[in-house]
Parts: structure tokens; C-alpha cells; sequence
């Protein structure tokens, strides 16, 4: 699997609105893109950090609470092919929003990493 780039740095959180506002108002973080009530990113200069509240149906670990990060490829159905192939514990298979591609694997530990392709080509 090729990794051009973190994509984004995901945190986990209980209440979308309160860290809206601290990443926003009390961090001075750029708003970035949004898919309200539960999807928010900010620019933090080269990085873009998401917030979340996890869906209920969610995979557990990783998703409720903590940081994730999101890998940039190329092409994300052909990582989770190889990444399969190599044995690796697939979380939540390759979904479509409409700017991206994502799929979310665990490290040995548990640990999400989410597998990330923009549908605009670019990466980091």
C-alpha cells in the first residue's frame, strides 16, 4: 500500500457542539468543511483536524472517543484489498461520501486508522 499523506486526525467526541466551539471559538481553528449534525473540520495549517460523534452502530474500539488518523492513497478499494490479503482486521468496509473514500482498519492493538482517497486527487 502506497501513503502519500495524513489526510486528517479524527477525534472521537461526546458532544459535537462543545468541541465545535472549543476548536472553533477557543482554539481559533479555521472552519474547514462540515456534514452537520455529527462532521466537522478545521484547517490547522497543513493538517485538517476532524471531530466526530460516532454513529451508534459504529465498530467498537475504536470509535467511541479517542484520535484516529486518516491515511491518504491512491486508491482506496485496492489498499483494503492488499491490507486484507495481509490479514489486517477490517473495521468498516471502503464507504463513498461525496468527497471522499474511506474504509477503517485496527492496528494489532485495536488502534483505528482510517484509509483515506480524495475524490479530488489531492493528499495531506
Amino acid at each position: 500500500m502506497q501513503v502519500r499523506g495524513v489526510d486528517f486526525v479524527l477525534f472521537g467526541v461526546s458532544d459535537v457542539e462543545r468541541s465545535r466551539a472549543f476548536y472553533q471559538d477557543t482554539l481559533g481553528l479555521t472552519p474547514a468543511a462540515e456534514w452537520p449534525p455529527n462532521w466537522y473540520e478545521f484547517d490547522a495549517g497543513g493538517t485538517t483536524i476532524a471531530i466526530a460523534k460516532p454513529p451508534e452502530a459504529a465498530p467498537q474500539p475504536p470509535h467511541r472517543g479517542g484520535t484516529t488518523v486518516a491515511l491518504a492513497v491512491p486508491d482506496a478499494k485496492a489498499a483494503i484489498a492488499e491490507l486484507r490479503a495481509k490479514g489486517v482486521q477490517v473495521l468498516w468496509d471502503v464507504g463513498e461520501s461525496p468527497v471522499c473514500y474511506m474504509a477503517l482498519i485496527a492496528d494489532p492493538d485495536g488502534n483505528g486508522i482510517w484509509i483515506h482517497q480524495r475524490k479530488d486527487g489531492t493528499a495531506g
